[in-house]
């Protein structure tokens, strides 16, 4: 269970923009062990076009549309409309890619094979008058895809920035120093990770792996000096999902107004890596007993747990050719787990090998420092709480001569309204949020045109404008601040008892720049440089309906 030992620097570290009395640090690499105000964004940012491939191919614009098992994601009125008794399946796959403004540090690509759908829906009444149906349904629904990879590498060695020089910061605002971390081990020689905020454990690992020290009665660098040349290289890998099952309920009065309502239990699991590395050069051979050559730094995430929403919907055909939809989607309150762990090595030569240590046949000490943490498991009372913005859906679609539909919708989410529950931080992260969130824009479009009765030719469009005030603050992590996808999809009916739907959606997520590290005080600053990164997805799906 996770001990908060120091919460003033927590507080000044978790939020990256947000500057400390005394040191700001974050960055990609700095900020992974805790959960920041962008993970709750990046877990409430969902994908209504991953459902079924009919959705798909209509780019999600399904709020006036309705026989559809993604209506129970996004208007449960269109439950309504269903005439038969209903199973369907969907199955998809997904080929992420990434490109980063500095050259890649292996593969940017993630292949990942997925459920969008999987449901069915069922008929309680039927009447010719009145309250003309009554349907219900139950059904998985894939709601977002965690799964990409990004890259960079800065190999030029044209900088001498360091993470180094962050922990040394970090370290030195705490009032950490290492005579207190040489007593910090229990009577078998385990060092007392707990003792420590989290915030404060890469700096701990670099101490314990030679890249900073506090021997000249300061924290800074320890095996290498500040002339050092440093490359480095870093890679950000995550895979998971978000989805919900849904119950839901629709009716049909007089096929002239549809009402519908669920209740959803989302699931939401993300595993994510993440890897830092620098290797050094130097001009000259430093006047140092030790030489360090890189160091690499591997952390390791997980968001594990479940949320309950509630959504209620209706749509409106005042003419038989035009539907008007309408629904609203109360905020998913979730309680999550979460762990965190980091391990850090480091290749040291031995120059001047004053405390001697066991070096191989090339002078590097042997074996190298390698030092990991204890696994951080955040549960019980201190588990994750967290809501998601509310939403509000609009849409409207008309038919042209029974072949021809065209849809359109309009999608508000308030995620200036996003609170964390049962937290230490809750009272930073509001004001946080209320200062760097806004509510997001959603425009989506599709068209569906049945040439021949048995088969129907599909194209969608959509676009969002992200929830950003500033899509160009560098915050802790990258963040996705705008979102632009295209599809297109074919609707074959084999049988009036079985149909097949094929899609493909193509996503570009652009995220806001980031850096790897930074650090600033009223002294000096350290950063990495800039980068930028945008995600591609390539999803192909394929829905499997069976009516009876």
């Amino acid at each position: 269970m996770r001990k908060i030992a120091t919460l003033l620097c927590s507080v000044l570290l978790l939020c990256g923009v947000a500057k400390g009395r005394n040191y700001d640090a974050g960055g990609v690499v700095i900020d992974p062990s805790t959960i920041t105000a962008f993970d709750i964004f990046n877990s409430a940012h969902t994908q209504f076009n991953t459902i079924t491939a009919r959705s798909a191919a209509m780019a999600g614009a399904m709020t006036s549309l309705g026989a559809d098992a993604s209506s129970m994601s996004i208007n449960p009125a269109g439950l309504g409309m269903y005439q038969t008794n209903e199973l369907t399946f969907t199955p998809m796959m997904s080929f992420t890619r990434s490109k980063t403004n500095a050259q890649s540090f292996g593969s940017n690509n993630k292949n990942r094979f997925a459920v969008g759908n999987l449901g069915f829906v069922v008929k309680l009444r039927e009447s010719s008058t009145g309250v003309t149906a009554v349907n219900m349904g139950l059904s998985y629904n894939r709601l977002a895809d965690y799964n990409y990879r990004y890259s960079l590498s800065n190999a030029g060695f044209a900088s001498n920035a360091s993470i180094a020089d962050v922990y040394a910061g970090q370290l030195t605002a705490g009032g950490i120093t290492s005579a207190q971390l040489k007593k910090n081990y229990d009577g078998f020689g385990n060092f007392l990770w707990s003792s420590y905020d989290p915030t404060y454990w890469g700096a701990i690992l670099g101490y314990k792996t030679g890249l900073v020290g506090d021997g000249s009665g300061r924290w800074g660098r320890d095996m290498l000096t500040a002339q050092a040349q440093v490359g480095s290289a870093a890679v950000v890998e995550s895979k998971g999902s978000a989805g919900e099952w849904v119950w839901s309920l629709g009716i049909n009065f007089n096929s002239k107004f549809y009402l519908g309502m669920n209740l959803a239990a989302t699931v939401i699991n993300q595993q994510k890596s993440i890897y830092y590395g620098e290797e050094y050069r130097y001009a000259s051979e430093p006047q140092l007993n030790y030489r360090m050559d890189y160091f690499n730094y591997d952390q390791q995430t997980r968001v594990k747990g479940t949320g309950v929403n509630f959504k209620i919907g209706g749509i409106y055909r005042p003419i038989e050719n035009l539907r008007i939809g309408v629904a609203f989607h109360t905020p998913t309150y979730y309680n999550v787990t979460y762990s965190y762990q980091g391990g850090m090595t480091s290749a040291v030569k031995a120059i001047n090998n004053v405390d001697e240590y066991t070096v191989d046949s090339k002078g590097y000490i042997n074996p190298p420092f390698s030092e990991s943490t204890e696994v951080l498991i955040d549960d019980g009372d201190y588990s994750w709480r967290y809501t998601t913005p509310m939403r509000l859906m609009a849409g409207v679609s008309y038919t042209i001569a029974k072949q021809l539909i065209l849809s359109v919708d309009y999608e508000r989410s308030w995620y200036n309204t996003m609170r964390m529950k049962n937290s230490p931080y809750g009272p930073l992260y509001k004001g946080f949020i209320k200062d760097e969130f806004e509510g997001s824009n959603t425009l989506r479009a599709g068209a569906e045109w049945r040439f021949i009765p048995q088969m129907a030719v599909r194209l969608g469009y959509g676009f969002c404008n992200g929830a950003l005030d500033d899509d160009d603050e560098i915050y802790s992590s990258a963040v996705i601040y705008r979102t632009e996808y295209m599809s297109t999809g074919l609707g074959i009916a084999l049988s009036k008892h079985f149909t097949i739907d094929v899609a493909y959606m193509y996503a570009k997520n652009n995220l806001t720049p980031y850096k790897t590290f930074y650090g600033y005080n009223t002294g000096e600053d350290f950063a990495s440089p800039t980068f930028k990164s945008t995600i591609s997805r390539h999803n192909a799906m394929l829905t499997l309906t069976v009516k009876f």
